[in-house]
């Protein structure tokens, strides 16, 4: 069997490099007012219902495997636990290295050159972890699909890397993603656009094809564990339900599936991705959106000391080995609607020119909820008023639920985000 996987695999790395560079062979879908969604005779949707019965993508669906980082940042060591039987491989062979029936909570680190798990070392810089039935891996408070990947980089520390069938991916990406409540439309257009944004991301990395965070897109795994202890749910049966019937569905322009950007709430109008993004699509453009306007966030404001904000510019610009004293004034310098915002930030002897995204990562997290934003400054503080929360290109998902609420179907609701697009269903 893992023979097998393995010479699936690289055949995978072939059609995701054809995928990423090539026109999609792929079946067109007519944006219409087509309606992905399965409903009762009560009107309500039956993706409520909570089950673990897998729901099944369509067997021609294509379905390749995905490799997701669940260690951003390496770790010096972690923890992880299994829960029914086990094989270590080494990840392209089928030896076996070690099995056993189950592990409670057995530390993993560096070893040497190799890597330790518990009292055993493996003289190797990469394994593999097969179960006999997944779900059954947790790394540290979450439990995941698939097999983990871990591997030894460099000074000691180590990542960790899931490795799951793409659909069985997305099943725990909406959810983690958008909430449960949100309308079936918006959650099968959110579904569509990360399964677009990951295959936009297969690019022939030797280990990993995004991250498990913000940084890619966000995913719980199959279930975790809040601070309570309580066990919550990364995937529910609604979310399998919603990724079984948009199976295979993606975003293309111009033949090739692109990086699908979404953010959480634009603000009334969504920022040019190329301003943002160089590999922005023409697809990925300014659209005015009131939709998003419910969001606790549409609006916001936030306060911070100048000597905190003045450290982080300064701290910004020794980066760029530049100086800079004491902040005295920040105003915008907006350009045409839906360009990135950019600051004019001066020490009252020298002005300088920062773009919002820059600005919104160099303060303190949570300080600036998006790169759009006024600020008025005193003698000791600063107050800031913003619209949006996230950099606000593409796909606003509280605009989503908006345009879902007023009637639009997934696909309208993706051209409304992604206009000029196309959608298609993949086949295997």
């Amino acid at each position: 069997m893992d023979v097998e996987r393995t010479v699936i695999e690289q055949k995978l790395v072939s059609r995701r490099r054809m995928l990423a560079a090539a026109a999609v062979s792929a079946v067109p879908l007519s944006v219409g007012a087509w309606h992905l969604s399965s409903k009762d005779s009560s009107g309500q949707s039956s993706s409520n219902a909570a089950s673990a019965t897998q729901t099944a993508a369509p067997p021609d669906t294509w379905n390749p495997f995905v490799r997701v980082n669940l260690t951003p940042s390496p770790l010096t060591d972690l923890t992880i636990s299994i829960d029914g039987p086990f094989r270590v491989l080494a990840p392209g062979s089928a030896k076996i290295l070690a099995q056993s029936v189950s592990v409670k909570d057995r530390i993993v680190s560096a070893e040497g050159n190799g890597i330790r798990i518990g009292d055993e070392v493996f003289p190797i810089s990469q394994i593999e972890i097969v179960t006999a039935k997944p779900p059954s891996i947790w790394i540290g408070r979450n439990q995941y699909r698939g097999s983990i990947r871990i591997f030894r980089r460099p000074g000691g520390r180590l990542i960790a890397v899931n490795l799951l069938p793409l659909e069985e991916y997305l099943a725990s990406v909406v959810n983690s993603e958008m909430p449960a409540t949100f309308p079936d439309e918006a959650r099968e257009a959110q579904t569509i656009a990360a399964r677009t944004y990951v295959l936009s991301q297969m690019k022939g990395h030797p280990q990993f094809d995004v991250y498990a965070t913000s940084r890619s897109q966000r995913y719980l795994g199959y279930q975790y564990l809040n601070d309570e202890g309580r066990r919550l749910a990364g995937e529910t049966q609604g979310s399998r339900e919603i990724t079984a019937r948009t199976a295979g569905i993606v975003c293309t322009w111009e033949g090739k599936v692109f990086t699908t950007f979404y953010t959480a709430v634009c603000g009334g109008r969504t920022t040019l991705g190329r301003s943002v993004f160089k590999d922005a699509v023409p697809a990925i453009a300014s659209v005015e959106c009131d939709w998003c306007r419910e969001a606790d966030r549409y609006r916001w404001t936030s306060t911070l000391p100048v000597d905190r904000i003045s450290k982080s510019l300064r701290e910004h610009f020794a980066d760029l080995n530049e100086e800079f004293g004491q902040l005295k004034s920040l105003q915008p310098s907006f350009g045409d609607a839906g360009d990135l915002p950019f600051y004019m930030v001066s020490d009252g002897v020298q002005t300088k020119k920062i773009a919002g995204t820059e600005l919104r990562h160099s303060l303190p997290i949570g300080t600036l909820s998006s790169p759009r934003f006024t600020a008025e400054i005193d003698a000791t503080e600063v107050r800031f008023s913003g619209a949006g929360h996230g950099h606000g290109v593409g796909f606003c998902q509280w605009g989503s639920r908006g345009l879902a609420l007023a009637g639009r179907s997934a696909l309208q609701i993706l051209q409304y985000y992604y206009p000029g697009s196309a959608t298609v269903r993949l086949r295997g």
